[in-house]
């Protein structure tokens, strides 16, 4: 058996308010390199506003609710992938809960101000429960 695989459990990690109607919950985090696996929740008419530009890819799993980008509405089920070097707009007209990987870069390219900015920076990597 391989021991280089991590559990998370539900509880393991606390959701915080990344932006007013946006909750993150940092399931994985690896500064030294900018991956991350995060849960996403938007509360319903969120927008994200600014356009978001990806360094690296960036992968969204829809869970729940109406993800919408760049005018196309996505549902459960539904994977979308940013490639490296791509932009995109995206809302949700009754709220949406997804997963979303992102595959390298440290920081986000969107309209994020400084205070969540630094307070993402502070984050340690989280140390979930293995099983």
């Amino acid at each position: 058996m391989n021991g280089n695989i991590t559990y998370v459990e539900p509880d393991a990690t606390e959701w915080f308010e990344f932006r007013p109607g946006s909750r993150w919950q940092i399931l994985f985090e690896d500064p030294s390199t900018g991956q991350r696996a995060v849960l996403v929740e938007w509360e319903p008419g969120y927008s994200m506003g600014a356009v978001d530009r990806h360094e690296r890819d960036e992968v969204v799993f829809v869970l729940a609710g109406t993800f919408v980008q760049d005018g196309r509405a996505c549902g459960p089920g539904t994977y979308i992938h940013h490639w490296a070097g791509s932009q995109h707009q995206a809302s949700t007209p009754d709220g949406c809960k997804f997963l979303e990987i992102v595959t390298g870069h440290p920081e986000r390219s969107g309209a994020v101000n400084e205070d969540q900015l630094a307070w993402f920076r502070s984050l340690v990597t989280c140390s979930p429960r293995h099983r």
